[in-house]
């Protein structure tokens, strides 16, 4: 009866979480516990131990207060909101008739259960009883024990389960408004269950469940919004989770109980009935045929305790098997159910662990680059003021040997040995003032005109430009279908795109090579990609390519200036640049730009 009037709680709870929040959960847990209250209704009429005239009164009763239940419910949920408020005392008038009649047939539950607890009093008192079966007798107290402690969970989860439909309720009639009840007066019959059942399991679970109560209690002291249904009802279904977890630990211990009192009733009986030889042989073979079903009955529960077991220990591969199609099997099967969502819900928890190891690495990868960034951006800054005043106290002397060496060159009276003096001297004065000028461009970056362009019209025209290195290397490029339009300098990013072509042909002048150009999307980005078969770059050297004045190259072939402007240039263009040797040999420069935003795409020229 406990669990009858349990379930019909929790229905209309379910009921009225449907109609606030109409979740699809709700509703199809509603269609579940409709049937199986059912169940339970027909069971209660089958173990009322009513006569059959009183029993088919009683089963008539609970059939019609069903359907005229149901009835209610279906139209409460059709209504509009508007009218739900109104075709609410249906609904909850068929469910006060429907716990009425389950409350008269728990108090007459309750009325023979005092009953029996007294003759099992009686019975340890009989000191005419041999001691062996009075202190089975006494042992019989621990399945009385259990099962209060079952029963003290049912009534437990009707009392939630009305305090929580009583707070719905109140918000479907009146709007939102808190709780005036508190649910710390029913936590007391988890005192009880822990107090009966006297298992460390079931203090654990009950430790939980109380845990769990408390915070359902919590969100029902506040105005109960329609949009905080979901957070309550998820709250709630941590409850059920607890006392599905709880309730069969503690119907296994009270079946195994009640089968050792089945053989001290059967022994009592058979004691006292049979004083013969006879009797006393028909005795013996009672004790065997009740110790073979009793071996049979409680062999199940053994699987099932054994699997619980290996459960607190880690190991969810098991599956317990119970013949039949007793209440045994019955929980075995619901034991193999809550296994196997142990299992969904470990492997998901582990795929979840997986990702988030992938994004702590992906993030921690991407901090290292924006930290060699901001590095090498305060490197090119503290070298760029020294630069800008070397290079300025250099400008004005070459300017003076420059000029100087011209007019001698011209003079007509200048000897002929010496002219040609004059033309190495300008020749290399000019040279010097070049590499000043790039001093200065790289220490002292002038401000230029952003404007729509397409990457790949950039690249295209990069490769228009005249080549003097790399001769035999073929160049390959795969180019993104649509444009990507940048907002930047079309001239400043061919100067980026040249100076990694000129590198990658000079790594490879000296031998058959390929050099591979493509541009690509990610995201709202664009990606340019130079990948070369040439030597690569040494490990050592990875990390200062970009560094002013930094070069492989031999005396006279360059300054280390060139990928150090690259880099100022894509970093004023809110971009990046990265190197990296490629597997398969070569090196692999990549440029990504930031795309511009659709306003600016039309514009871009061809």
């Amino acid at each position: 009866m406990l669990a009858s009037s349990a379930l019909a709680e929790r229905r209309l709870f379910r009921l009225l979480q449907q109609s606030l929040d109409g979740s699809p959960d709700a509703q199809a847990e509603s269609a579940v516990l409709a049937r199986v209250l059912g169940a339970h209704l027909e069971r209660v009429v089958d173990s009322s131990g009513l006569p059959p005239e009183q029993r088919r009164g009683l089963a008539s009763r609970l059939s019609a207060t069903m359907a005229a239940y149901e009835a209610a419910a279906r139209n409460f949920l059709a209504a509009s909101p508007q009218d739900r408020a109104d075709r609410l005392g249906a609904l909850l008038a068929s469910h006060r008739r429907l716990r009425e009649i389950l409350e008269g047939e728990l108090a007459r539950f309750r009325d023979a259960a005092v009953v029996g607890a007294a003759q099992l009093e009686a019975l340890q008192r009989a000191t005419w009883l041999p001691a062996f079966l009075r202190d089975l007798a006494r042992n019989s107290e621990r399945a009385n024990h259990l099962n209060r402690a079952v029963l003290a969970t049912q009534e437990f989860e009707a009392r939630f389960f009305e305090h929580t439909a009583a707070a719905l309720r109140a918000t479907v009639e009146s709007g939102p408004q808190p709780s005036g009840r508190s649910l710390e007066p029913d936590l007391a019959l988890l005192g009880d269950v822990e107090r009966l059942a006297g298992l460390p399991e079931a203090r654990a679970l009950s430790g939980d469940l109380r845990n769990a109560a408390r915070r359902v209690d919590a969100l029902l002291r506040q105005p109960l919004e329609p949009a905080a249904v979901p957070t309550l009802a998820a709250a709630v279904g941590q409850v059920v989770e607890r006392l599905e977890a709880l309730r069969p630990l503690l119907e296994v211990e009270r079946d195994r109980a009640l089968a050792d009192l089945a053989l001290v009733n059967e022994s009592v009986v058979s004691f006292v009935e049979t004083l013969s030889a006879a009797s006393l042989f028909a005795l013996l073979v009672g004790f065997l045929v009740v110790a073979a079903v009793t071996r049979a009955v409680t062999a199940s529960l053994d699987a099932l305790r054994d699997g619980m077991d290996r459960v607190r220990q880690g190991r969810l591969d098991v599956e317990v098997q119970a013949a039949g199609g007793d209440e045994t099997a019955e929980m075995a099967a619901v034991f193999n159910r809550m296994v196997a969502e142990l299992r969904e819900s470990r492997a998901k928890l582990q795929a979840y662990q997986q990702d988030l190891e992938r994004i702590v690495e992906e993030r921690t990868r991407a901090l290292r680059e924006a930290q060699a960034q901001l590095v090498q951006a305060e490197k090119l800054s503290a070298v760029g003021e020294l630069v800008a005043g070397v290079a300025h106290e250099l400008n004005n002397p070459l300017t003076s040997v420059l000029g100087y060496a011209q007019l001698l060159e011209a003079d007509p009276s200048t000897p002929e040995d010496l002219r040609e003096y004059a033309r190495v001297v300008v020749r290399e004065a000019d040279r010097a003032r070049h590499i000043v000028q790039n001093l200065l461009t790289f220490a002292r970056p002038q401000a230029v005109d952003r404007e729509p362009v397409d990457v790949n019209a950039v690249v295209r025209h990069t490769l228009e430009v005249p080549r003097a290195d790399g001769e035999g290397v073929r160049v390959e490029t795969r180019l993104h279908p649509e444009p990507l339009v940048v907002l930047g300098n079309a001239l400043q990013l061919q100067q980026v795109f040249l100076n990694i072509v000129r590198n990658a042909l000079q790594a490879m002048r000296d031998r058959p090579g390929r050099l591979e150009i493509s541009t690509t999307r990610a995201g709202d980005r664009a990606v340019v990609e130079f990948a070369d078969t040439g030597p690569g770059i040494a490990p050592e050297h990875l990390g200062r390519v970009f560094d002013p004045f930094f070069t492989t190259k031999k005396v006279g072939e360059g300054t280390g200036l060139g990928l150090s402007l690259s880099y100022g240039i894509v970093r004023d263009h809110g971009g990046t640049i990265r190197v990296r040797n490629r597997p398969e040999g070569g090196a692999c420069f990549t440029v990504e730009l930031p795309l511009a935003q659709p306003g600016h795409r039309e514009a871009a020229g061809p």
